[in-house]
């Protein structure tokens, strides 16, 4: 696979900490969530989900907020029915010392619905992807050092599926926590696992139906916020935050899905706080999020355009 960078602009606005995104193309138009507060860990995280269209100009401003509540890490789930849901985490605090999962769904027009609680709580449900009429996502629990599969839907109620597919006390590796999974023509769960314990190396894991069973692989970087999008069964983009050994940035990959083995196709303009990307194709146009503090040390979310040519992908 070949891609070239033509366009990096800046798709949020004033002049606060605007960070940990998503990216999707709905009803042929680009949906970019992101949280917006005054620093990366206060208390007044509402989320920005900007309509724009397919060249990048936008077309509307939707803000989300829940008063009192520190909304974080936005991201979106295409459902079969036709709508286009959003799921969020509430940060602990002092005045709500039990985080939750919530949601809500637009079908068009960047108009939302009232708020949802689907659960998990405590435990941290980082993405979430419908497959089969049922949506499904991994979610996490720093005190435990696991992963959990859950299953559900976002307008209703998100289960326990299956309890420690990926741990420290079953694995022998530590803190497992932001996640991104697809599904294959063939009904395979493919995972990425950003872990920070140990190694720090993400982990690639592969389930078939009922999904009760993972093989995992060892990537051997670290990517933070990984966002994966599937070319086809065998291989997948995946972005994220990588440390190269000197420096944090935001890179894009292809994955082999087979071997495990990833494939640097773009390094972008980044530094510092960064990275928690969101990746979206149209015909022959990759379109990516990302949030980057390079310029005047204020973090600020990116849309990057790439040309693809996919006549060598494998």
């Amino acid at each position: 696979m070949k891609i070239q960078l033509d366009n990096i602009k800046r798709v949020c606005t004033g002049q606060r900490h605007n960070a940990f995104g998503d990216a999707v193309i709905f009803q042929d138009q680009l949906f970019i969530s992101y949280r917006s507060g005054t620093h990366h860990m206060s208390d007044d995280g509402k989320i920005i989900v900007v309509q724009c269209n397919l060249n990048g100009q936008s077309v509307s401003y939707h803000p989300l907020v829940l008063p009192g509540y520190d909304l974080r890490d936005p991201h979106f789930t295409l459902t079969q029915s036709g709508k286009l849901m959003l799921i969020a985490h509430t940060r602990s605090s002092p005045a709500h010392p039990v985080p939750e999962t919530v949601s809500w769904f637009s079908t068009g027009n960047n108009t939302w619905s009232g708020i949802h609680f689907p659960g998990p709580r405590v435990w941290w449900l980082w993405r979430a992807k419908e497959h089969n009429g049922m949506c499904w996502g991994l979610g996490y629990l720093r005190q435990a050092n696991q992963l959990n599969l859950y299953a559900g839907q976002l307008r209703g109620r998100m289960e326990l599926k299956r309890e420690a597919i990926l741990s420290k006390k079953k694995h022998g590796l530590g803190y497992p926590n932001e996640s991104d999974l697809v599904f294959t023509s063939d009904d395979r769960l493919i995972a990425i696992v950003r872990r920070d314990a140990d190694t720090y190396t993400a982990q690639l894991g592969i389930s078939k139906p009922p999904y009760t069973q993972f093989k995992w692989q060892d990537l051997k970087m670290y990517i933070g916020g990984p966002a994966m999008l599937l070319l086809n069964d065998d291989s997948a983009l995946v972005a994220g935050r990588h440390w190269d050994g000197k420096n944090l940035h935001t890179r894009l990959w292809q994955l082999n899905i087979t071997t495990a083995k990833l494939t640097t196709l773009a390094v972008l303009p980044s530094a510092g706080d960064n990275g928690y990307p969101g990746l979206a194709i149209h015909n022959d146009r990759l379109l990516m999020t990302y949030y980057s503090s390079h310029i005047d040390n204020q973090s600020r979310m990116y849309l990057a355009t790439f040309s693809v040519d996919q006549t060598r992908d494998s």
